[in-house]
Parts: C-alpha cells; structure tokens; sequence
C-alpha cells in the first residue's frame, strides 16, 4: 500500500471511530495498534493532521501561550518527525516541555505520548519530572493558571495540593524558551533588593527622565507651532501611555511619559487659538494621572505625589469633576502606599463626597467609575486598618456602582466594572488572613469579560492567588500563578511587592524540579534568591 493510500486509510478510519463515539485517546490507541505508530504519532494522526499541519497549530498554540514570540523556535514537519520516531537512533529527544506542549495541542495527557521504549530512554531528571505529573481526568483544553481567569475544565484545574503539572510544564516553557523575561529592565536596573524595587534603585532609574521633565521643565519655548492638531496628537499619546501602564509595560510607559508631559506643558504655555482650554487641561491632567501610576507602581512616592498633583490641578482647570476625583485618588494612593491611612480615607471620602454632591452626571459613566474606583481604594484602607465590616460596605458599595454602570469598562483607565470589584475582593481576603477565602473568590471571577489592554489586571489575580495557595502551603500551585505572571506581565515580578514576596517564599519552598526554573525567574526578574 502507498503511503498517501495508507494515510487515506487511516483518515477514513479515524472518522468512522469518532462517528461511533470513540474519544480522541481511543482513535489514537486503535490507530497505533493497527498500523504499529509511535504513540506522538497516533495521537497527531486521531487529530486528523499531517505533520506539517500539526507543526502549524503547535506553533500556534506556542504563540498563543507567548511561548516563542519571534518564531525563532518554530517546529517544522521534519522536527515533529523527528520527536515522533525517537528513541529510534539520530532523532531528537522530546524534552518535558515539548511533551506538555504536544500533549496541550492534541488534547490528551502527557503519558498518553510515551510508550516503555519512550521511558527505557528518557534521562532520569526527566523521568522524574514526568513522574510528578497526576493524570489528568480530562482533555488538556486550558494551559493558564487554575480559576475562572480562563476558561478551564473543573476537572483539570488545580486544586489544593494537586498541581497539574502539565500546565506547570506549559508555564516553565517562558523560561527555557525566552532569553529573558525583561532585558529592557535588566539592562537598565540591575539586581534587586528585597521587597518593592524603587524605580532608582539598582544600576540606572527607569524614571530619571520623566522626573527630569516633571520636576526641571524646559525653559526653552517649543519650535512647533501649537495647533488643535496638536492637542489631539497629545490626547492620543496620553492614551497611549495608560494602555502601556495597564498592559504592565512600565518600561515603554516611561519611555512615551517625558515625551507626553514636555508636550502638554509646551501646549499649555502657548494654547493654541480656537481650542478651548478645558480640553488643554483635561489632556493634561490624563497625561499626569498616567505619571503618578507608574509612579507609584515603582516605588517613587514623591513623584508620583508631585503629578497626581498636577493632575488635579490641570483637571479643575478641565471642569472634569471625574478627572478631579481621579486624581485625588492617585493622591490617596502615595497616602496609603507611605503608612498615613487616615490621610488616605481622608482625602477618598472628601472626594467622593464631591462627586455625590454633584447635581446633575451623577449618573455618568465617567463619574460611577471614578466613584466606584474611590469606594475600591477606600475598602482597602479599611482592610488595612482590619476593619473587615467597613471593608465589606465597602465593597458592597462599590458593587452598587457596577451595577449601574453595568459592564466591566475601563473609563479613565479606572479598570473599574464588576470584575474588578472582585479583585479586590480577592485581595481583602489575602489581606485580612483567609487564603482560603481568597481562593473561593478568585474561582469565580472570570478575567475574559477585563476590556483588552488590562494585562495587569489579569496579572493581578494570578499574584494575589499565588500569595494565598503559598500561605496555604500549596506552593506547587502558588507557582503555576506566578510562572503565569511571568508570562502574562513579567515586568510585575519586578515591581510588586506582593509577586516579589511570593517568589523568595517558593524558592526557599521549593524542591527538585521547580527550583531551576522557579531560580531562572528570579534572576530574569531581579529577585535575590
């Protein structure tokens, strides 16, 4: 029989068994023994691909995951030949991770790709690796971190003390196949130290310019002739700049920041004729709510003090009420973030106060979202304060606000939308000691319905959800969170406090397998083991 007639063959036959009700795994064990395939093969072949076509969706599926970016590590037909026939002399040998990622592809289990010839072969790191990994009740359609962040089978997902380790695989794949999580960040920053990494820490300072532009402007009048074109030019990148925060790309958000605030101070100091000023300060005003974030984020409590400040002032020049209240906000974060919390709830309060006391808009999307982001911040100061019942009014309240906007939205880059509210349900309950809790809140929010640019709150509940399976000891599932962050926002595990904690404790955690990779991304993030 040719080999094209044989294949037709066995493609007739792969429909008939799925026609019967036969699962993927049972086409693939029949058409292995019919045609005596090596178990990668028949498992490609029950999915009805050729190799070429199975090299194309494991290099989308490596794409999809952020696995191999640049395509410099692309399977190609030959190569999946190759790791189909091993151990058979002069082919190559399918690491762990390669297996995970055929076995995500296909649909099945890990074991399920190797026979005894496959084992007799296998190094014996690899060996025990793979015997850490639990069968898996169910087809391997998810590869993210347990709970609803994605869509994930209850069967595979993982649970306290069972970590699917096929999806840990999955996640160790960023390591070995990235060069390096930030070599923006490492180049410029250098090593660590313990906790928050203050933006000038370390060999350079990621905000140097942008504190020059702030705090030592320009005394030279622009060359450029200010025009209305001008100003929507600055709008954009204003916008720019948040989406870049949001995406946790704090690096290219300070790159475009000085840029932005030269641009409208220079737009303020010669408005141009024609264009209402409100929109010149209401520009302003979004481009230094933007500095103070990323401000804060990296620990510069001063500069992010300083914009916020000017974002509050540039905003009541704006007669932009939720503007106002965004920017007091970022105020009462620098309060919260340096130990005044009664400053912090002071300042929440006064602001939410003067939204509420609005007599018309009260119901404008803009306004429920600066609200409901006030009520937010102003539950986690009474977190702190250990207040549980005022943090859940709190909440409560906030939810309210949801309600009534009634999307997750993302106005004035408040992220602000049910979703978010569970958030930071999630990270009360961590806060005030109940992991377990956290981790029953964090099963049920569902991050798909996070408008696009908000990888960072993506990350957000694989941080917090790692923090809270580390404090119930559950350190092999803590680090398939973090392994996710490392993927999703790896410039987080530089910046936040709470991921940088979580990483020392799993590495002074961890055991056999897990510490080189978990000690790859500490080094590639900074953090001293």
């Amino acid at each position: 029989m040719s080999r094209s007639s044989q294949r037709a063959e066995q493609e007739e036959l792969r429909i008939r068994m799925h026609a019967a009700g036969m699962s993927r795994d049972e086409i693939a064990v029949e058409l292995g023994r019919r045609y005596r395939l090596r178990p990668r093969a028949a498992h490609r072949l029950a999915c009805g691909w050729s190799q070429t076509q199975a090299a194309a969706h494991l290099n989308a599926h490596a794409a999809r995951l952020g696995l191999d970016p640049t395509g410099k590590a692309a399977m190609t037909g030959a190569k999946l030949s190759e790791l189909e026939l091993w151990p058979h002399p002069m082919r190559r040998r399918p690491t762990p991770q390669i297996l995970a990622l055929l076995a995500e592809a296909y649909g099945t289990d890990i074991h399920h790709l190797l026979d005894l010839d496959d084992r007799e072969h296998l190094t014996p790191a690899d060996l025990h690796l793979l015997a850490t990994i639990r069968a898996k009740g169910a087809p391997a359609e998810s590869t993210e971190a347990p709970a609803l962040t994605e869509p994930v089978d209850h069967d595979s997902a993982v649970r306290a003390g069972q970590l699917n380790r096929q999806q840990f695989l999955i996640g160790a794949s960023v390591v070995g196949v990235s060069t390096a999580i930030l070599p923006n960040l490492q180049s410029n920053n250098g090593p660590a130290s313990a906790g928050r990494e203050s933006a000038s820490e370390g060999g350079g300072d990621l905000l140097a310019e942008l504190r020059e532009a702030i705090t030592a402007p320009t005394e030279q009048p622009s060359d450029r002739r200010m025009t209305s074109a001008v100003l929507d030019e600055l709008a954009a990148l204003a916008r720019d700049c948040h989406s870049r925060y949001q995406e946790a790309d704090f690096a290219s958000a300070a790159r475009l920041l000085p840029v932005a605030v030269r641009g409208v101070e220079a737009l303020a100091a010669d408005p141009p004729a024609g264009v209402d000023p409100r929109m010149v300060g209401r520009t302003r005003a979004a481009v230094y709510i933007a500095a103070a974030k990323l401000a804060t984020k990296t620990g510069d409590h001063g500069l992010a003090w300083l914009a916020a400040d000017r974002g509050q002032h540039a905003a009541l020049i704006g007669d932009a009420p939720a503007l106002v209240a965004t920017a007091r906000r970022q105020i009462a974060c620098v309060f919260h973030d340096t130990g005044r919390p009664a400053d912090a709830e002071r300042l929440a309060l006064e602001a939410l106060d003067a939204l509420n006391g609005r007599r018309s808009g009260i119901d404008d999307p803009d306004v429920v979202s600066a609200r409901g982001a006030l009520l937010l911040l102003a539950a986690m100061i009474s977190v702190r304060r250990d207040d549980r019942a005022e943090a859940h009014r709190r909440l409560d309240a906030a939810a309210d606000q949801a309600a009534v906007l009634g999307q997750d939205d993302n106005r004035l880059w408040s992220a602000f939308g049910p979703t978010n509210v569970a958030i930071h349900a999630l990270a009360a309950a961590q806060t005030l000691d109940d992991p377990a809790e956290a981790v029953r809140i964090g099963a049920q929010i569902d991050t798909r319905l996070l408008p696009a640019p908000l990888a960072g709150r993506h990350a957000r509940v694989h941080v917090d959800l790692a923090s809270a399976h580390t404090s119930l000891g559950e350190n092999d599932v803590a680090a398939v969170h973090i392994l996710d962050v490392a993927r999703r926002a790896p410039q987080m595990l530089r910046f936040d406090p709470v991921a940088r904690s979580v990483v020392t404790t799993l590495l002074h955690r961890a055991r056999g397998s897990t510490v080189p990779i978990l000690r790859s991304v500490a080094e590639q993030t900074g953090i001293s083991a």
